[in-house]
């Protein structure tokens, strides 16, 4: 066709002027001027691009041709010569470079067009044109493909699908409106828009394009067809994608996109990231189906093992796996790992300290008592849960009376964590010490107790049988170590008899101070993450009813806004009327229970917007030098916070 037109083709007459008389001069300059422009863009090109551009505006020429049969053959050599140049869009294709000047042309012809099948073919070659040409806003390149065929979308090229992709948003977001919600009138519009997407989704997923699928997919409110095209080989890549796009999203959008996130997971057969996904999004029953409808025993043992971790219990169908979720085998699969890593000998601080390497004759300005306490802490940590020291669990326990005060209580609790996990056995040991009649001692062995039984559920509860009878001493080391202790054998289990001891301590604005903070924080780690009305008007009618001063005075005070933080932690905007509440607390004090309570609700979120307004607030400074202090008590919540939620 481009040869047998070239050779029919008369020479071009000299352009003829119409209207007034046009000035000599002016016509001459400027049609020297133009074909100067020509003649340098055509010296510039070589013969095969001089060629090209000929060709393709012959094809622009006979697209308008009144013959249907040449108006064809035109129109398809030019979706040929696009389609070859564009498959693979590492610089601007030269058909597209060359048409550029006759896209207003083909718009005309496109308009004039009556044969049906020419019409979509000039569509399809708009809409790839219209990529560069068309005017900003109007989305002429999707306007043109909805008019055109959407079968071969992928054969114009990874560049124009993308292209498409960002029109087709905006596109969406317009027929929707702001609620959502589409007109009658604009159904027919949205069904032909979601039949182009089925046809682009695809395409993204062949060529490893999942993030812009997944985009696509949610500015359109259709994320759960991602299910129709995710296999083996490409599954981790996008729920890795989804998890993280999670963090960005505003409430409830967030737990949507969890939920599609764990049905992959589970159409793949991933059990145990469908369990930690679940665990985030914080559905306990969904927890429970997924290990349920589970068939492979293994898969089975390592979700609850995972739920173990997160001391999160609930009822099984398979009761074998009860011991695990309760934590029993804690102590036994601990002492074999650490046998099998020859761990196990017991290290003194020394052996941390390398005190060897220290110059003879080196003195010491070490406290004795200070450095003992460094010595019992270091001693407590480098040997937790290897059951057996060579300090504390020594004959005679001379190590514990090295101590003094304060430093005992220390070194009698430090028993719990050298004994960690191991209830039956550890008991035995740490039970000779509750009947000392030194309190220092006694107090010490409590909150031992309550370490010892961290994470791990009980069927005797021997730390609630324990601990309860202290909670009601007169003697105040005693009250709070037994009530500390109830909040770390429990953290997490939300046990009504521990809230039916404690939640009266906090309501009693004539109880001691010290202890209804200590129970405040105990309660905030036994329901964490519950949102529990009745604890949170308790620890938030203390804050509001006891006299402020005294609550300034006293640094204690502040676990009265962690242990109301704790209830909201991972929560978000379930904290939000709590956090009004708050805003009703004058002073220091005030302010650090808004940052505490923001700061654990968003913890671990990733909510962006979060993270940088406690990074506001930590980086403020004060006006003067007597608001410094206040300013930085207040300032440290949302530091450590904007750290947390990131």
């Amino acid at each position: 066709l481009v040869r047998r037109e070239r050779a029919a083709m008369p020479a071009e007459p000299p352009a003829a002027s119409a209207g007034a008389p046009p000035d000599p001069k002016g016509d001459k300059a400027g049609g020297a001027a133009k074909k100067k422009k020509e003649k340098d863009e055509d010296d510039d090109l070589s013969p095969e691009d001089l060629q090209l551009k000929r060709d393709l505006e012959l094809m622009v020429e006979r697209s308008a041709d009144a013959d249907t049969g040449v108006q064809k053959m035109a129109v398809d050599s030019m979706v040929k010569e696009i389609r070859a140049s564009t498959s693979s869009m590492t610089s601007v294709p030269k058909p597209l470079k060359f048409l550029r000047p006759h896209y207003s042309t083909l718009k005309g012809v496109f308009a004039a067009c009556k044969a049906a099948d020419n019409k979509k073919l000039l569509a399809d070659v708009l809409s790839v044109l219209a990529m560069t040409m068309g005017e900003e806003g109007g989305r002429e390149s999707l306007k043109f493909k909805l008019q055109g065929s959407i079968d071969d979308i992928g054969t114009w090229g990874h560049e124009y699908v993308r292209n498409l992709s960002g029109e087709i948003a905006a596109e969406y977001e317009d027929l929707t409106g702001d609620k959502g919600e589409v007109s009658n009138a604009d159904k027919g519009s949205i069904a032909e828009v979601l039949n182009l997407i089925r046809q682009m989704v695809p395409f993204f997923m062949q060529h490893n394009s999942e993030p812009e699928a997944l985009d696509l997919l949610m500015e359109v409110d259709l994320l759960p067809e991602i299910v129709n095209y995710v296999d083996d080989a490409n599954c981790m890549r996008i729920c890795l994608y989804l998890e993280q796009v999670a963090r960005y999203v505003p409430e409830p959008e967030d737990k949507k996109v969890l939920a599609t996130t764990i049905t992959l997971l589970r159409k793949v057969g991933k059990v145990s990231e469908a369990v930690r996904i679940a665990l985030i999004a914080g559905d306990t029953d969904l927890v429970v189906e997924i290990i349920d409808s589970c068939e492979d025993e293994t898969m089975r043992k390592q979700a609850a093992f995972l739920l173990s971790r997160q001391q999160v219990r609930p009822e099984l169908k398979d009761e074998s796996l009860g011991d695990v979720t309760a934590g029993t085998l804690l102590s036994e699969n601990y002492l074999n790992l650490a046998r099998e890593l020859d761990v196990v000998e017991p290290k003194l601080p020394d052996d941390i300290y390398k005190t060897y390497l220290e110059r003879k004759g080196a003195s010491s300005n070490f406290d004795s008592a200070r450095q003992n306490l460094a010595s019992t802490f270091v001693n407590a940590f480098v040997n937790m849960g290897y059951g057996a020291d060579k300090l504390m669990l020594t004959e005679g326990n001379k190590w514990l009376y090295k101590n003094k005060e304060h430093g005992m209580i220390s070194a009698a609790a430090s028993l719990g964590a050298l004994l960690l996990w191991d209830v039956d056995g550890g008991l035995t040991q740490i039970d000779k010490f509750l009947y000392s009649t030194d309190n220092y001692i006694k107090a010490g062995a409590l909150l031992a107790v309550g370490v010892l039984n961290t994470g791990v559920k009980n069927e005797c509860d021997p730390a609630l049988a324990l601990l309860s009878e202290y909670v009601g001493s007169s003697t105040s080391m005693m009250k709070i170590s037994a009530i500390f202790g109830l909040g770390l054998a429990y953290v997490g289990s939300e046990r009504e008899e521990v809230l039916e001891l404690l939640l009266p301590v906090v309501a009693d604005t004539d109880a001691p101070l010290d202890a209804a903070c200590f129970a405040a924080l105990a309660l905030g780690l036994v329901f964490v993450g519950s949102c529990h009305d009745d604890i949170c008007q308790s620890i938030m009618g203390a804050l509001m009813e006891r006299p402020q001063a005294s609550l300034e005075a006293e640094s204690l005070s502040r676990f009265l806004c962690v242990g109301a933080g704790l209830l909201y932690l991972g929560k978000q905007s379930a904290v939000d009327v709590t956090l009004e509440l708050s805003k009703t607390l004058s002073g220091s004090l005030g302010e650090y229970c808004q940052h505490t309570l923001e700061t654990c609700a968003y913890m671990g979120s990733g909510n962006v917007l979060k993270v940088q307004r406690l990074m506001g607030l930590a980086g403020e400074h004060a006006e003067s030098q007597a608001d410094a202090s206040a300013d930085a008590e207040a300032a440290a919540p949302a530091a450590a916070g904007a750290g947390s939620a990131a």
